[in-house]
């Protein structure tokens, strides 16, 4: 699960850095393809093909409901970058979602930890000069879901970060 993840990583960040580029690309490699997709001269979607599996990233994506997070969506968060990965002959499939608000911290840790249900572990820790929170559960279908709070300090949010393992449908 730690190389999909990693995966799915390098995967947002070159979507976020192609996220200025005012082409559409296709790169094709032995291992592999990358496109890029863009409509208005803004990066839309990223996919990655290769023989172990297919991440696809959005990197504009305006909303998202509560279905597709798989947990409450805090009040008025922006969606920064969707992604998910299916690894060929894997029994899961990661989706990623990066929101992000101007509010406090503390106020989105306490939204969260009362609109969770089946919490399996939390945790609330200072990391230097910011904050971190987690939260394990698992959801009414049986996906695993870790919701991943962070302060960015540069640009004043607090980052929240969800991913979800689930079956391939």
């Amino acid at each position: 699960m730690s190389r999909m993840r990693f995966i799915v990583f390098v995967f947002i960040a070159v979507a976020v850095i192609t996220a200025g580029c005012a082409r559409k690309h296709t790169f094709v490699a032995p291992g592999g393809k990358v496109s890029v997709e863009e409509k208005g001269g803004k990066t839309k979607t990223v996919e990655v093909q290769t023989g172990t599996g297919k991440a696809t990233v959005q990197v504009d994506k305006k909303r998202i409901t509560e279905a597709e997070l798989g947990v409450p969506v805090y009040p008025g968060a922006t969606v920064e970058v969707s992604g998910e990965y299916e690894g060929q002959g894997q029994s899961e499939m990661m989706h990623q979602n990066m929101l992000s608000t101007p509010d406090d911290f503390d106020k989105v840790f306490e939204f969260y930890k009362s609109h969770l249900k089946n919490v399996k572990n939390t945790m609330n820790q200072s990391t230097g000069d910011g904050m971190m929170a987690m939260f394990n559960l698992t959801a009414a279908d049986g996906a695993e879901i870790t919701v991943h709070l962070t302060t960015d300090k540069e640009k004043n949010l607090t980052r929240i970060h969800v991913m979800k393992m689930q079956k391939p449908k």
